[in-house]
């Protein structure tokens, strides 16, 4: 009896999380030049230059991954202000941030969603010279938060800032 507990234990102990239990890809972006790994499983996913869009095959989660221009230079404290202010944000409830990343949650207007139980995660990277951003956006009922969370973790810990690549300027039309 005391081995079968002992074996019990250790199976529980590398049972596969949520997150870890799903098909995963790194998705590395040449343009802005970062990377980031995200869920396959459940997912249609499209391409874009700027990133990735996850559409939940059978739900209303959404996450947006994607790369952008930082033209007027803002650091993190600055693009939170910026947030706070757009229109498809109801509220902002969690606010974190360094030198060079921003991570905030709140609740969310999505554009052809009437409902307002919608949750957001977003987190940004900032490149060194603060010209550029990488980040990922999800969304998501307030009902699968349990499911999300170990995603929104594992694809905020793998998230890398925008560098300039070697060959110099970032080239965006």
């Amino acid at each position: 009896m005391h081995r079968f507990l002992i074996l019990l234990a250790s199976l529980l102990l590398v049972a596969p999380s949520a997150a870890q239990a799903q098909d995963w890809r790194t998705y590395q972006n040449e343009t802005y030049n970062y990377a980031i790994e995200h869920p396959t499983a459940g997912f249609s996913i499209s391409e874009t230059d700027k990133g990735l869009t996850l559409i939940e095959a059978d739900g209303r989660g959404q996450i947006d991954i994607y790369g952008a221009v930082n033209d007027m230079g803002v650091g993190p404290a600055q693009f939170e202000d910026t947030l706070a202010g757009a229109d498809r944000i109801k509220e902002i409830t969690y606010s974190r941030r360094g030198n060079s990343w921003l991570a905030i949650s709140g609740y969310y207007r999505r554009e052809n969603d009437a409902a307002d139980d919608l949750i957001f995660y977003a987190k940004f990277m900032f490149s060194p010279d603060r010209t550029l951003l990488s980040a990922f956006e999800a969304s998501y009922p307030l009902a699968d938060k349990e499911r999300f969370d170990p995603i929104i973790e594992r694809m905020e810990d793998s998230l890398t800032a925008p560098r300039r690549s070697s060959v110099g300027a970032v080239q965006i039309e």
